[in-house]
């Protein structure tokens, strides 16, 4: 009898045991999971307060991810060396196929098809020969850009002078405020790739895309030297530096627009991406951005290019996880946040165009007159095009323009397997 009252007992306290199980495992802490870390490598300081909150936004939605922002003073170089260093950043902001630095990370296999993505479905048709190379999308882009002259309307307005529509009206007014004792022009010339896209914003408002012209060049059919557009495109951005001063000729990027913003030139001609930062500068400002004015009785055309976008390194240990914050980033409203900050054109379906500051590039838009260009040279090419220009700043003679244009078009006919073979495989 009492043993049979003990296994009673006993029973009674295993099953209390079995019942207090559970609340008791509730009590102890539960371990929590590492978030996934991902490093998001930006090379555009224009935009980082914008992926700031974004990546924000990203990091509060959920409890498995934690995207963190880099930035590095020489961006550019920086990257490379990580490239060749095999330490690529998860998530990247680049430029379009056209920028040397983006497209030989798609050839060096930098970067991981990003196809099957969801958001791939939404990008505008007519830019998707602009993405692909062998037959693949590496990444997804997030603004359009174009370039031009950045003209003061106020101070316009105060002296009476009406926006030129030509190339002679440009050169016209420039004479005009020059002769009242005032600065025409504003040039960046201590950093070569301003001096370099101020060239092409002169010939890509002529030409449009340059392309087929890079190929006759490579393959022998004409040079840099004997092409007018390229040519005088040139002779041009020579031209304006006699609208200017000493001291307005040779400014830093930011020194430029700081004196731009501050009325102490009436232009300045720069890109899209430049218009926030002049308006952060000067908010009150009355700023309108036009296509390089063209000869009096040719075609107007504006090129546009891809400007900003994302990929994902191949290495990436979480793929899944970057593709996660990059669907999130291409959401029509995240985007639009974006868009908006950068004030310019996008690129997928569901986003509304911003660049109100530059309606006549809106109406080529709509003329359909606005040009997509996705054209690459070869490093050595393109480091003539890029670095070397800076030398014939801001007065250079024919003789030196020659021997300029010679070298350039010896080079790309120097490399132009390089470039054919690229070429090809940009489909």
């Amino acid at each position: 009898m009492k043993r049979k009252y003990i296994y009673i007992l006993g029973g009674i306290f295993f099953a209390s045991a079995l019942f207090l199980l559970p609340a008791c495992q509730k009590q102890q802490p539960e371990e929590k999971k590492e978030k996934v870390r991902l490093e998001f490598y930006n090379r555009k300081r224009e935009v980082y307060e914008v992926l700031e909150e974004i990546i924000e936004k990203f990091n509060t939605s959920q409890d498995e991810i934690e995207v963190y922002q880099n930035m590095n003073t020489n961006a550019d170089t920086a990257l490379r060396i990580s490239a060749v260093e095999g330490d690529f950043p998860d998530i990247v902001e680049l430029g379009g196929l056209q920028s040397v630095e983006t497209f030989e990370y798609v050839m060096g296999n930098c970067l991981r098809p990003l196809d099957d993505m969801n958001c791939a479905e939404r990008i505008k048709e007519e830019y998707l020969p602009y993405l692909r190379y062998d037959s693949h999308i590496y990444q997804m882009p997030l603004v359009m850009s174009f370039e031009g002259v950045y003209v003061n309307k106020d101070l316009f307005q105060a002296e009476g002078l009406a926006i030129p529509k030509t190339y002679e009206e440009l050169c016209q007014v420039s004479r005009e405020i020059q002769k009242r004792g005032k600065v025409p022009f504003l040039f960046a010339d201590k950093e070569s790739w301003t001096v370099h896209q101020n060239w092409e914003s002169i010939e890509g408002a002529s030409r449009g895309n340059f392309e087929n012209f890079w190929t006759e060049v490579a393959t022998g059919q004409t040079s840099f030297t004997e092409d007018p557009v390229s040519r005088g495109s040139l002779e041009k951005l020579i031209e304006l530096h006699a609208y200017t001063t000493e001291e307005c000729s040779n400014l830093n990027y930011d020194e430029a627009m700081t004196k731009f913003a501050a009325g102490e030139g009436f232009m300045f001609m720069q890109g899209s991406w430049a218009y926030e930062s002049i308006m952060e500068r000067n908010p009150q400002m009355d700023l309108e951005l036009i296509p390089f004015p063209v000869d009096k009785g040719s075609e107007q055309l504006v090129t546009m290019w891809i400007d900003s976008s994302v990929g994902i390194s191949k290495d990436c240990k979480y793929p899944e996880e970057a593709e996660q914050f990059v669907e999130f980033l291409m959401q029509p409203e995240n985007l639009q946040t974006y868009l908006d900050a950068e004030c310019s054109l996008g690129s997928m379906e569901g986003s509304r165009d911003r660049a109100e500051y530059a309606p006549r590039v809106h109406e080529l838009l709509r003329e359909g007159k606005a040009v997509m260009d996705a054209s690459w040279l070869p490093l050595q090419t393109s480091v003539i095009r890029d670095k070397d220009i800076l030398e014939l700043m801001p007065d250079a003679g024919e003789e030196e323009i020659d021997a300029y244009l010679d070298e350039y078009t010896k080079s790309l006919q120097k490399y132009k397997d390089v470039y054919l073979e690229a070429k090809e495989r940009r489909k």
